[in-house]
């Protein structure tokens, strides 16, 4: 009772008004204030804060809370911080049994202060530094955005740091423990970063947790971290988050690098943010979530920036982003773009960017021959992988039926494949062809005549035209592809062939007679193209065009003709 009496306490003290009015322009509108969503992108404001009642709420994204809320969105702060932050503004103590132990805590607030004392060390190396000025403006930093970010220079020596904090009065072991130094084999303190650049990194608060070095020239590794700390955990933390948090409302912006990070944020761009030197984790896209749910992601078009899209967009779409892709040409960084079209023509290049669907697609199908039912199965497993993550709408269902026309697979076997993927342990085997496979009777002997070579021959010299529009013509088409194969056959053709074999041993011999078989398909097949001459011929726009009239007429004659004679070869055949 007394934690709900504490919690009442801080936002009765708490003027939730001036504290959402420092993000947002209000006016008053009754008993209400009125603006736009901070948490969104819209023109008419639909945001609005009750201040008598303490709460806030958005009428467009549903967005609702309280002074502890709004700084756990806006912030990225835990219920305990913002606690902890709101008590101390209202000057309000809370109790012994909320604070860490008082070892945890001191040792934070002295690596902090290292911390500290190292961006003032390397800034004042920076303005020593005239290598480390002008390779910021041929980068295109202005010198007052290269103070804003804070960049500094690590001298080229082994132990300039390590020598200036001992001055300061800090001991080895806390140098170290803030992630600085490094030991040599001898036991003996290294300053970590030698002859680079540096940029801090801050956490989502905006507190200073570590720096990393850009190389000059071609040194390597081109960029380096100081290490992981109790402060610095890399996988969690996202560079330029503590800048972008409370510009995400048209999404965020994920890029690779520190200085396409800062180059954008720069020109304004200010929902960049990038993973330092790891791919995109579960952890990055959790901080995110907490203000946004529309993710751009913006990768190099070479192919290590085409695997990092795939890994990111795995990762992204179980957990319910709307997410757009922007792939920028081979050997362009984000930084470098933005500088070639301008901060207005990247904005207008962010707006325009596509869904991620054409991107898997485009990836699913690349390097297939889609007249080969193998590559046509390789490219639907490929496809499900992510299509299982799209919306019961009609949009997905006008998708589905264009993909699986493009595929050759029919549009039953394509909805099969992406539920197996979202429900796994139901998928089990069908080894009985359903309705939707059904393979025609005329198909079936070629099937298991494909088996012998030299008929194989025969078949595949047969007019496609005979037999492409018949149910089940794509396994005849995947069994001609791997040359007879077996071993090469997808599962569910393996298993439709295992079943037509059953029935065809028990078939007659006569009817096992591989031209008997042609004869019939072929006979189908000019009984196919008399009724469609027949329909063609009771058009009143062809019996309007005297030539083509005549010649579906001629044709028809031909038809009926051959169909004669095959009647008669059967006949012969018994």
């Amino acid at each position: 009772m007394r934690d709900r009496e504490l919690v009442l306490r801080i936002k009765d003290a708490t003027d939730l008004l001036a504290m959402v009015g420092q993000a947002v322009q209000l006016r008053r509108q009754g008993s209400a204030w009125v603006g736009r969503c901070p948490f969104h992108s819209e023109r008419t404001p639909s945001f609005q804060v009750v201040p008598d009642r303490g709460f806030y709420h958005c009428f467009g994204c549903g967005k609702h809370g309280d002074a502890f809320t709004w700084l756990m969105e806006r912030e990225g702060l835990t219920f305990g911080e913002a606690m902890e932050q709101l008590a101390r503004s209202a000057g309000i103590e809370l109790p012994r049994q909320r604070e860490r132990s008082s070892a945890e805590v001191d040792l934070e607030t002295r690596m902090r202060s290292v911390l500290d004392a190292a961006q003032e060390f390397y800034l004042r190396r920076f303005q020593e530094s005239a290598k480390a000025r002008e390779y910021l403006a041929g980068r295109g930093i202005s010198p007052a955005f290269a103070q804003e970010a804070g960049f500094g220079y690590a001298p080229e020596a082994w132990e300039a740091l390590v020598t200036h904090l001992r001055q300061q009065g800090f001991s080895s072991d806390l140098v170290e423990q803030a992630g600085l130094v490094s030991r040599n084999d001898r036991g003996s303190s290294l300053d970590f970063l030698r002859d680079r650049l540096t940029i801090p990194i801050h956490d989502a608060r905006g507190r200073l947790i570590a720096f990393g070095g850009r190389a000059f020239g071609d040194a390597k590794p081109k960029y380096l971290n100081t290490r992981e700390t109790p402060l610095f955990n890399k996988g969690g933390i996202l560079f330029g988050f503590h800048r972008a948090k409370g510009q995400m409302r048209d999404g965020a912006l994920v890029v690779e690098g520190y200085f396409d990070v800062l180059m954008l944020h720069q020109e304004g761009i200010h929902q960049a943010v990038a993973p330092l030197g790891t791919a995109l984790t579960e952890d990055h896209l959790k901080l995110i979530a907490r203000f946004t749910k529309r993710l751009v992601l913006c990768f190099d078009g070479d192919a290590a920036g085409l695997r990092a899209m795939e890994k990111s967009l795995k990762l992204a779409l179980p957990m319910g982003f709307d997410i757009r892709l922007l792939l920028l040409p081979s050997g362009e960084d984000p930084d470098t773009w933005c500088a070639k079209l301008g901060a207005e023509g990247f904005k207008e290049l962010l707006r325009g960017a596509p869904d991620w669907t054409s991107f898997v697609i485009n990836r699913a199908l690349e390097g297939k021959d889609l007249r080969r039912i193998p590559d046509r199965m390789s490219a639907l497993r490929d496809l499900a992988e992510y299509l299982v993550f799209l919306p019961a709408t009609p949009d997905r269902r006008e998708l589905f039926a264009s993909l699986s026309h493009q595929l050759q697979i029919p549009l039953p076997e394509f909805d099969r494949a992406v539920q197996a993927r979202a429900h796994p342990s139901s998928a089990a085997p069908e080894p009985e062809p359903t309705a939707a496979e059904k393979v025609d009777e005329l198909l079936r002997p070629l099937l298991i005549l494909c088996r012998d070579p030299q008929v194989r021959a025969q078949i595949a010299a047969l007019p496609h035209a005979w037999w492409e529009t018949l149910d089940g013509a794509p396994f005849l088409q995947c069994l001609l592809d791997v040359d007879g194969d077996e071993a090469l056959l997808p599962p569910e053709v393996l298993a439709q062939l295992r079943h037509f074999e059953a029935i065809w041993a028990s078939k007659d011999e006569a009817e096992k007679v591989p031209e008997r078989i042609y004869l019939k398909l072929e006979q189908a097949f000019v009984l196919r193209e008399i009724q469609a001459n027949n329909r063609m011929l009771q058009d009143p726009s062809v019996t309007a065009d005297l030539p083509l009239a005549r010649n579906l007429e001629r044709r028809q004659a031909e038809l009926l003709q051959r169909e004669k004679g095959i009647q008669r070869q059967l006949r012969a055949q018994r």
